[in-house]
């Protein structure tokens, strides 16, 4: 069977140098390297950590952001569900099992596909309305946008919806060219994950399933796909801006469209061109501006209440050069609770790091954006809660006395829900709780020990204190 390869005399100079894999793919692809976007996979394939290289945090950063979940939906959100029923915010979150002695722990919650049976990312308001950009950002166009959608005629030079075969002159290998498997081929024996067919991406969305849009979004009814329908989602504009940085010597630390490595994007490099348009021959794209920007991770996922935090933003592409050399595109930051927008200036910024201080917020789940001129990135979560505060904790015999501020509800008493009050890791009986004050009972309580109390919002420390004894 003949080995289809990307055609270039670049390729060639890459093989013989002996060109590595880099984040799941190849530099020169195909498959394409997994630096931008969502990876080339389909979401029944997501395990946890794959979910959890979009979703980053610590488990504890994680389950502060679902509590703050709790009080959205009226009447409250409930803790504890049936195994029988789905998991929503209605149903409830945690399975009670019994732990043998009579009494119930929960059953284990910390993998997401425990609730997050199948993908809820196309069953959302956002994704049936086909606003793709609200969690895609440009990298993507909303397909009812109104976005420029050429009308000509497809010519020698128009990319096809997969592209076309021809032979490598002076071997016995063939390569796509001019279309989007010149890049985007399949790759069961990819590491750390095998990368996925157009196809089988596409399809691997949902989209199409009962509840989750319409087939018809992508294909017509009447006759076989056209690169104008996968316009109507990956038009002129976002394709031709979307790019990362390359270890391109002359420019590292920056994008400069036409004078990258190759392999990395859509217009690094002519390379780049040539994999779509085969015979179009530049040193970027006329459309080039700004570039899409990526998220792929944060410092923090949870804030509090009235605290300004600074918030570090990993990803790509979060500056660049234009088109035309010189321009140069920096970054803003958006926060937005659905309401009201905020716009806010790094302090900080280069291509894959960028630092903001965020003002305090009230308490809530915002989203969060990387902006430049005309394109936005994908999106990011915030949430904020409230502080947890631990004021005093005062002995008398075994039983403490803890004031504060934002304790939240009380811990359940019939089963195992990793709150309440700790000394080391033995738990205190709970005799009372309120939002501002807990007494609690256990022998290992000793003044100037250290008590933890686990709360919704997060754990909060204090040092033990004895009681004051009166004087006459």
């Amino acid at each position: 069977m003949k080995k289809k390869v990307l055609l270039s005399m670049s390729l060639v100079a890459g093989l013989v140098l002996g060109v590595t894999a880099v984040n799941w793919a190849n530099v020169p692809p195909p498959p394409v390297n997994q630096t931008l976007g969502i990876a080339d996979t389909k979401f029944g394939n997501l395990t946890m950590t794959e979910c959890k290289q979009c979703h980053t945090g610590t488990d504890t950063q994680l389950a502060e952001m679902h509590h703050a979940l709790i009080n959205t939906v009226t009447p409250a959100a409930s803790c504890i569900r049936n195994a029988s029923d789905p998991a929503t915010l209605t149903t409830g979150c945690h399975v009670l099992v019994s732990d043998g002695t009579g009494g119930f722990v929960f059953d284990d919650f910390r993998d997401c596909l425990k609730c997050h049976t199948s993908s809820p990312h196309h069953v959302t308001t956002a994704a049936l309305q086909r606003d793709c950009q609200k969690c895609h950002g440009s990298l993507i166009d909303n397909p009812l946008d109104g976005h420029y959608i050429p009308t000509y005629g497809i010519s020698s030079v128009t990319p096809l919806p997969d592209g076309r075969t021809v032979a490598v002159p002076g071997t016995n290998e063939t390569a796509v060219v001019q279309g989007c498997e010149a890049c985007h081929q399949a790759d069961a024996t990819a590491t750390p994950k095998p990368i996925f067919s157009n196809a089988d991406t596409h399809h691997g969305t949902g989209i199409g399933q009962p509840g989750q849009g319409d087939c018809t979004w992508c294909h017509s009814v009447t006759s076989s796909i056209t690169i104008r329908q996968c316009e109507a989602c990956h038009g002129v504009k976002s394709l031709h801006n979307i790019q990362a940085d390359t270890p391109a010597a002359a420019n590292l630390g920056t994008i400069v469209p036409g004078s990258e490595d190759l392999g990395y994007g859509h217009i690094g490099n002519n390379w780049d061109c040539n994999g779509c348009h085969w015979s179009w021959y530049g040193n970027s794209a006329p459309f080039t501006a700004a570039t899409v920007p990526f998220i792929s991770g944060q410092n923090v996922l949870t804030a509090h209440v009235g605290q300004e935090t600074t918030l570090t933003l990993n990803g790509n592409a979060f500056t660049n050069i234009g088109g035309d050399g010189s321009t140069v595109y920096n970054p803003t930051v958006t926060i937005s609770d659905g309401s009201n927008t905020i716009t806010l200036q790094p302090f900080s910024v280069t291509e894959s790091e960028i630092k903001v201080l965020v003002p305090a917020l009230l308490e809530g789940v915002y989203d969060v954006k990387v902006a430049k001129e005309g394109v936005q990135s994908n999106l990011a979560k915030l949430t904020v809660v409230p502080d947890v505060v631990c004021k005093s904790a005062v002995l008398s015999k075994t039983t403490l006395t803890i004031t504060g501020q934002n304790f939240g509800a009380v811990p359940p008493a019939d089963y195992n829900s990793g709150l309440g009050v700790f000394v080391g890791d033995e738990a205190a009986k709970i005799l009372s709780w309120s939002n501002t004050k807990i007494v609690a009972s256990s022998k290992s309580f000793k003044a100037g020990a250290q008590v933890v109390v686990k709360t919704l919002y997060g754990p909060v420390s204090g040092t033990i204190a004895a009681v004051t004894k009166k004087t006459r």
